[in-house]
Order: structure tokens, then C-alpha cells, then sequence
């Protein structure tokens, strides 16, 4: 049963790649702290309601180690509930700022272990995301702070790397590379940021005989994903 319920998650997994969304648009400031929960995952049909996404969840933590430096560690708490263990250490950096616009990049390594069969994987993933705020607004200070509120687009992609020569099933692995798409918006304020994200994920891969129904833009390829985060900074 054990081996059974692995296949079948990691099958899942196939197009849930990124099953959270970014994690930081941005990097945190200096010495900042974030607490913060995701949502969402891959859309899918399921019989009797309709097209839905995955309801997966993952919560975590960031601190600003530079200004242009945050690092991270996330859980996936869906992912306990079968007895696997999956997490992800990630960092977000920018190499490029100017005014309003600048790049990130955010290198991250995942990793899931059966608690019962003691199987393990480990994945890593690079994620590079160009942003835009097209509203700032900052108030006059208050009690030694500045209040904020910016809103800003993003738009990226997301690189999953699977090193394996096989699949959970024994088969040949076809997959070492599963690019996403992904597009956002993020709304920033003094403690709270919302985060809400569409990816079209795996879009040069078949999703064809496998496990669940993925409905896609592009046909009998990839799946669309939909997620919503939030974080609290302090």
C-alpha cells in the first residue's frame, strides 16, 4: 500500500513541478523576516465538480540576508498527510535593479522522503522572474516605519531538474528538464504581501495516460496551475 500511495503522489507530482508559487518576487530587506503560506497547484478535472487545482499547501520562512539576498525554507503540509516529507531550501537574488523594474533569480533545492518506505528524491530548480511595480505609494513616517503600498506585475519561468535515470514506476526517466511558465501579481503592503500566480507548467511534455486529468492551453501538453500566497514581514 505504501508503495502504491509513493507512485501515485509522485505521479501527481509529474505536473505539479513548482507547486507552490514564486516564493519571492522580490527580496526581503535587510535583517527582515517573513512567515508565509501557499496555495494551489496544478488545475485539474475532477468528476462531479469540475476543473479545479490541486489543493495543495506549503507554509514557510524567509530573512533578508542582504538587500539584495533572502533565503528561505519551506514545507509542504498537503504532502504530510500521506506520509511523505517535502520541503524545499530556496534563496532569492537580484542581480538587477532599476527604479521600478529588476530581475530576480532563486536557486532552490527540494527534497521528499516516504516517512514508512524511507524512498527519497531530491530536486533541484532554478527560477528566474523579471518584475515591475507600476504603483508605489509611500506614506510620511510612522513611529520610525514608512507604510506602503506597491503593486507589481511579474513574469518568469521556473526550471525543475530531475536527475534520475528512472522513474518511480522503474521506467526510463524522459524528463531531466520541466520548464514552467509562470505570471503574476503581487500586492505589497507595510506587513502583509498577497501574491496571486498562474503557471502553465511542463508545456513541452505529453499529459497523456498518466494519473489525473490535467486540462491545458496547449493541448495534450503541460497543465495550467493557479495559486495564491500570502506573507507576513516583520
Amino acid at each position: 500500500m505504501n508503495s502504491i500511495k509513493i507512485i501515485l503522489f509522485l505521479n501527481v507530482l509529474i505536473f505539479s513541478f513548482g507547486c507552490a508559487p514564486t516564493r519571492y518576487v522580490k527580496p526581503l530587506e535587510k535583517g527582515e523576516q517573513s512567515i508565509n503560506a501557499h496555495f494551489g497547484g496544478p488545475i485539474t478535472k475532477v468528476p462531479g465538480i469540475g476543473a479545479i487545482p490541486l489543493p495543495f499547501t506549503s507554509i514557510g520562512y524567509g530573512y533578508g540576508l542582504r538587500e539584495d539576498l533572502t533565503v528561505s525554507g519551506n514545507m509542504y503540509t498537503t504532502s504530510l498527510l500521506f506520509g511523505i516529507g517535502q520541503m524545499d531550501v530556496s534563496a532569492c537574488y537580484q542581480p538587477w535593479k532599476k527604479d521600478r523594474m529588476g530581475i530576480t533569480v532563486s536557486p532552490a533545492l527540494n527534497v521528499l522522503v516516504d516517512f514508512y518506505t524511507g524512498a527519497n528524491r531530491l530536486w533541484p530548480q532554478v527560477d528566474a522572474n523579471y518584475y515591475f511595480d507600476y504603483s508605489v505609494y509611500r506614506s510620511r513616517a510612522v513611529e520610525g516605519k514608512n507604510p506602503k503600498r506597491i503593486n507589481t506585475v511579474y513574469a518568469g519561468l521556473s526550471n525543475w531538474f530531475d536527475p534520475y535515470l528512472t522513474e518511480s514506476q522503474g521506467r526510463k526517466n524522459e524528463q531531466f528538464w520541466i520548464p514552467s511558465l509562470q505570471i503574476g501579481h503581487q500586492w505589497e503592503r507595510r506587513h502583509w504581501d498577497y501574491q496571486l500566480e498562474m503557471k502553465i507548467l511542463a508545456p513541452i511534455y505529453s499529459n497523456e495516460n498518466i494519473v489525473v486529468d490535467y486540462p491545458s492551453l496547449l493541448g495534450n501538453y503541460g497543465a495550467l496551475g493557479a495559486y495564491f500566497g500570502v506573507h507576513y514581514k516583520f
